[in-house]
């Protein structure tokens, strides 16, 4: 199968594994940014080397997208897309969080604006293991979401309109995306990478638990489900591990020294979450593999 597809937020570090493994694939991928075109994405952003790649990162053609102030309609009409991916990160902006059931008026209105401009197209909304509180673990996807904060309320926000709105839709949630893109280390190990190749040791919490998938694996289901007709919640069921311990692993992996990377309980605090990670019943089934541990992901060449 193939056709086009709109990956909304093309130039962040998920968008960009989605746009090159449709592209791969056999797609024509449209690519919509909000400041920064995808080409122009550069090495300091990511916390890597850069390099082309010959240019098969970047979609077939982009287009401007301010998701708090602009119709998505317009470019899912101009591109005629058959399906579209939501890829984009929607943590800030727009008026502030009103209260533990709200997501934040301006942010309602923008999500009810998107939904609406997908209505007849193949819809993969990528959420987040953050729709959780974490006092649980190992969410299955029909548990009861309870999220914290303003971010988990927004990503439910779109999954409610999602699911009521786009027939035949499909929610992917993930718990911590990890790895290397276009050469590109995610932030959170660039920044681990830097201390321990510096000889200076850094702290992880041992006691809060996340399901680490790689971003290309998670573009591999993104591109699955796009390709499917399967519809509602799944998870990436990646394994569950310490954010300590995550560290650890994928230091090692690179060939650093995973003995600077230090472990420390989670303080007293409940705006912390100790255990978002993810299981399943339906990933493998409908993308075809189970994500890969930390080590196996490097260990393959991601």
């Amino acid at each position: 199968m193939s056709g086009t597809a709109l990956v909304v937020g093309a130039s962040g570090f998920l968008g960009r594994a989605v746009v090159r493994r449709l592209r791969a694939d056999g797609w024509t991928v449209v690519g919509t940014y909000c400041s920064t075109p995808p080409a122009a994405v550069g090495d300091s952003r990511d916390g890597g080397a850069g390099g082309s790649d010959d240019g098969r990162h970047l979609p077939d053609e982009t287009v401007q997208f301010d998701f708090w102030t602009d119709d998505l309609r317009t470019h899912v009409t101009d591109c005629d897309a058959d399906a579209v991916v939501f890829a984009a990160a929607v943590e800030y902006g727009g008026e502030a969080d009103t209260g533990e059931t709200s997501a934040g008026p301006s942010f309602e209105r923008a999500a009810e604006r998107f939904v609406e401009a997908c209505r007849d197209r193949r819809l993969v909304y990528v959420s987040s293991a953050a729709v959780f509180d974490g006092t649980q673990g190992r969410y299955t996807e029909d548990a009861e979401r309870s999220p914290r904060d303003a971010y988990g309320r927004r990503l439910a926000t779109v999954e409610d309109l999602v699911s009521e709105r786009v027939d035949g839709s499909v929610i992917l949630r993930t718990s911590y995306l990890f790895g290397v893109d276009r050469e590109n280390l995610d932030r959170r190990l660039a920044f681990t990478r830097e201390a321990v190749a510096a000889g200076e040791s850094v702290c992880y919490f041992e006691d809060m638990y996340k399901s680490p998938v790689h971003v290309r694996e998670a573009a591999w289901a993104v591109r699955a489900l796009v390709e499917s007709d399967a519809g509602g919640v799944v998870h990436a069921p990646a394994p569950r591990i310490s954010v300590c311990e995550f560290h650890r692993e994928a230091m090692t992996a690179l060939g650093y020294d995973a003995s600077l990377v230090e472990s420390e309980p989670m303080p007293d605090d409940p705006t912390l979450a100790p255990d978002r990670s993810l299981a399943s019943n339906r990933f493998e089934s409908l993308v075809g593999f189970r994500p890969s541990t930390v080590a196996d992901a490097f260990d393959d060449g991601w």
